[in-house]
């Protein structure tokens, strides 16, 4: 089953087109990640998909009905959003935020019960955010701040999980345990993920399928070993790169080249 097809989607603010007759399908419980330059237009993709950003034209299902077809209720219990670069204006505590992936599950009176919590203290233990939890937000470190916000995304338990460069912000230890909990998420709880990511080798490692934008477009999708063919990526940064394999695991490793292991060549 295809958890998300988009069909001939464009995206523009004013009179810039960011996206141009766009398709895709993502599989149910696949791990789909979208890379390309600065600009490719992956982050505006990841709203129109996940419902936040309105497109201009053309069609997005998900589980086979329109999105269009889905209340905003629907639509949050069916999905979660974990967007990039978070910013926290009020005093909202770690375990108040993290709560709030509830909502979409409260009854009528919208009050939270025993298992309303207990999902917030796993959500919570899963992404290393326990030990902050009577902590305010604005008192977070950046990459604190967004595990926090992935911790409230896990809370609300999503068939669908949409993030923006969640690992951005994130030390290695960190970015690792992330990766490594939305592939557990993957696999246990059957959660189709779908992310942008600009590194290139956390992608290889764990993406299924990678989707190549560039201008709005796709440049390719497929394995990763379909994708990051070296010509082709230098052609799409600009920049020049080196491809070779991981020894550990196996997968595609990308390296960029500095200009001064270029000179003399």
């Amino acid at each position: 089953m295809k958890a998300v097809t988009a069909d001939n989607i464009s995206l523009s603010y004013g009179s810039k087109e960011v996206l141009h007759q766009l398709s895709l399908m993502i599989d149910k419980e696949e791990f789909f990640i979208i890379i390309g330059p600065n600009g490719a237009g992956k982050s505006s993709l990841l709203k129109g998909l996940a419902g936040t950003e309105k497109i201009n034209s053309g069609t997005i299902s998900l589980f086979g009905l329109d999105q269009k077809d889905y209340s905003r209720r629907e639509l949050a219990r069916l999905t979660a959003l974990v967007p990039q670069g978070i910013e926290s204006h009020f005093p909202f505590t770690v375990a108040d935020t993290v709560l709030m992936g509830r909502s979409p599950h409260l009854g009528l009176l919208g009050a939270e019960q025993e298992e309303d919590y207990h999902i917030a203290r796993q959500a919570m233990q899963a992404t290393d955010t326990a030990h902050l939890a009577g902590r305010t937000l604005d008192r977070l470190s950046g990459g604190e701040r967004q595990r926090v916000i992935i911790a409230r995304a896990i809370c609300q338990q999503p068939a669908i999980l949409f993030l923006d460069e969640p690992t951005a912000s994130l030390d290695l230890a960190h970015q690792i345990r992330i990766m490594d909990l939305l592939e557990n998420l993957r696999l246990e709880r059957k959660i189709t993920v779908c992310m942008v990511s600009h590194d290139l080798n956390l992608a290889s490692m764990y993406a299924g399928r990678l989707l190549l934008l560039k201008n709005g477009r796709v440049v390719r999708t497929g394995a990763p070993q379909e994708v990051l063919d070296e010509k082709l990526l230098e052609e799409s940064y600009e920049c020049p790169l080196l491809v070779d394999e991981n020894p550990l695991s196996g997968t595609l490793r990308v390296l960029p080249v500095p200009a001064k292991f270029l000179r003399g060549k």
